[in-house]
């Protein structure tokens, strides 16, 4: 009888462990695939808000783009003219008699046109990239060479078109009719050196080769590059949208 009753209380403590056991491994499952599912959708909402994130900083970079491309064609325009009124100088077109037909051809190597690049979309890009979301878009690359590689050339190149203005303006301090020009008195000795003299002839000869060789140039290359990542940008967001 002892025997019996033994066995029956064993067969029902070793049931009820069981049971508790059970019970355990199923709340830690539970838990386990709480937190997994806790991750993955935490994962899902951060890849969004990433997405989203880099969708408006593009949205940033077009407009941007759009500001520099009417900026680069403003600044082309008046090298392009600057180009062929320097010709007339270097090719002594314009005389003691005809100079009132160019006004401008007396201010070409004291005035320049700095190109300054909107950068607001791509400082919030370069915050924004996740190796692991970017590493294989293309856009998002090309983007930051086009930046990488012009943001440095520009203002290099505005930098060096600023200090040869001033310095040509400081020459020009030198000479006796300066005071003149500062108030817009036409002499016959001012006008001389701007239509005769050798040491203009050069000095706007070196402008041109800088201004439109170099400053213009570059800025035309932005330009191109900016209009093809536009139209890229453009589409992207045509589609995410």
């Amino acid at each position: 009888m002892i025997n019996i009753f033994r066995k029956i209380r064993k067969k029902f403590f070793s049931n009820k462990m069981s049971s508790y056991l059970l019970y355990a491994i199923g709340e830690i499952v539970l838990v386990m695939i709480g937190i997994l599912l806790a991750l993955y959708v935490n994962n899902l909402n951060e890849e969004r808000k990433l997405k989203n994130n880099i969708n408006n900083t593009l949205r940033t970079i077009s407009y941007d783009l759009e500001v520099d491309t009417l900026s680069a064609r403003s600044i082309i325009e008046y090298y392009d003219a600057n180009s062929k009124n320097s010709k007339k100088i270097i090719d002594r077109e314009i005389t003691m008699e005809n100079y009132k037909e160019c006004p401008e051809c007396m201010s070409l190597v004291t005035i320049y046109k700095p190109f300054n690049i909107q950068t607001k979309g791509f400082e919030q890009l370069k915050n924004l990239i996740d190796e692991r979301a970017t590493e294989k878009d293309s856009l998002i690359i090309d983007i930051t060479k086009f930046y990488t590689i012009f943001k440095p050339l520009i203002a290099k190149n505005n930098d060096r078109m600023e200090t040869i203005v001033m310095r040509n303006f400081t020459d020009f301090e030198k000479f006796p009719w300066f005071v003149d020009l500062a108030q817009g008195k036409m002499t016959n000795e001012l006008i001389e050196y701007f239509v005769q003299s050798e040491d203009y002839r050069v000095k706007v000869a070196s402008h041109a080769m800088l201004a439109v060789g170099n400053h213009s140039g570059i800025t035309k290359a932005y330009k191109e590059n900016a209009v093809m990542l536009l139209d890229r940008i453009n589409k992207r967001l045509e589609q995410k949208g």
